[in-house]
């Protein structure tokens, strides 16, 4: 409860300067170990995905669990290396090295994938996949449903994480973060210094959280910040909530009524 406790100082410190109370940052705890436990998902996997509606979808070490409902969509043999909502509400997930949807308890398959243990990536037009369990997935794909999938980019280095905010994709490789406008080039955005980026959650096509290192950094209007350090595995945006999954200590927060970069002093990396 401690860690909890210490988390919400730091929430509480972000409120905007002269706002009224009504504005402060709200900070919710959404999943405890103990609540981890109960509903049987053992451990967390790095894998959460919100629907437009607030439905909530995390995984465990063999199954996927809606946490509104405590309903269990789906146990399986092969492990789950990511799942999403689609705008239109379908669930898609990929398990080895398929891609398919979620329906009545089963995953229906649908196509083979370039990688092993892929992740999703998906924005109102497009639907992406990248990275793998290898050194060697340096490449992101367009999905095309009638035709399996296109290569978009071959990177320098391992695809790390991507987001995508309506039609612009967010993408990582290595320490660098690139933009891609739809009939644009790709274009690099921002360097760190440090670890590679493992999760992004694109909110527009200016405002981008992302986590390196377990550092929540924040990126709008071309300018970087760090927000908090060790505060979780993966982020995901939806509806104006930020949710932080933290794998190491079995938690999930949501943040709601962020600030931006001007109202905040943040540490440039």
């Amino acid at each position: 409860m401690r860690r909890f406790l210490s988390m919400a100082a730091w929430i509480l410190s972000l409120a905007w300067p002269g706002m009224a109370e009504e504005s402060t940052i709200r900070f919710t705890v959404v999943l405890t170990p103990e609540r981890v436990k109960a509903l049987k998902l053992e451990t967390l996997a790095p894998v959460i995905t919100v629907s437009h509606r607030g439905a909530v979808v995390v995984a465990g070490r063999d199954n996927l669990v809606m946490l509104n409902t405590r309903q269990l969509l789906l146990r399986t043999q092969t492990p789950v290396s990511d799942c999403a909502f689609t705008p239109d509400g379908a669930l898609l997930m990929i398990s080895g090295r398929r891609l398919g949807y979620i329906s009545d308890g089963q995953f229906h398959s649908r196509m083979a994938l370039p990688e092993n243990a892929m992740r999703l990536a998906i924005g109102q037009k497009q639907i992406y996949v990248f990275g793998g369990d290898n050194d060697k997935a340096t490449s992101i794909y367009v999905v095309e449903p009638e035709r399996g999938h296109a290569r978009l980019c071959v990177m320098p280095f391992p695809i790390g994480a991507a987001s995508v905010a309506r039609t612009t994709l967010y993408f990582s490789a290595g320490n660098d973060i690139y933009r891609l406008v739809p009939g644009g080039e790709i274009n690099l955005v921002c360097h760190l210094p440090g670890p590679p980026v493992t999760s992004m959650a694109a909110c527009d096509d200016e405002t981008l959280y992302f986590i390196a290192g377990r550092t929540l950094y924040l990126r709008q209007a071309a300018r970087v910040g760090i927000l908090c350090s060790d505060i979780g595995d993966m982020a995901c945006w939806q509806n104006g909530i930020l949710y932080i999954l933290n794998t190491e200590k079995q938690s999930l927060i949501k943040l709601e009524n962020l600030a931006g970069l001007e109202d905040v002093a943040l540490e440039t990396p």
